[in-house]
C-alpha cells in the first residue's frame, strides 16, 4: 500500500503518486488516472460540503 499523505484525503496522494510514477505518460493507465482524478474531485468537493448529483450523501 502506498503512503497517501493525508489520511482524510487519500485520493489526492494517490493521484500525485500516479503522476510521479509516469501514469500520465502511459496510455494503458488512462482509466486508472481518470478514476483517481474523479475521486480527488469528490474529496475536494466534500471539503466544502458539496457532492456530485449522482452520489448524494446519506439522508438521516
Amino acid at each position: 500500500m502506498y503512503d497517501t499523505g493525508d489520511v482524510d484525503r487519500p485520493a489526492a496522494g494517490l493521484l500525485v503518486q500516479w503522476f510521479a510514477n509516469d501514469g500520465g505518460h502511459d496510455a494503458s493507465r488512462v482509466k486508472e488516472g481518470s478514476h483517481l482524478l474523479m475521486e480527488w474531485r469528490k474529496e475536494c468537493m466534500a471539503t466544502h460540503g458539496w457532492y456530485l448529483h449522482d452520489t448524494p450523501p446519506d439522508q438521516p
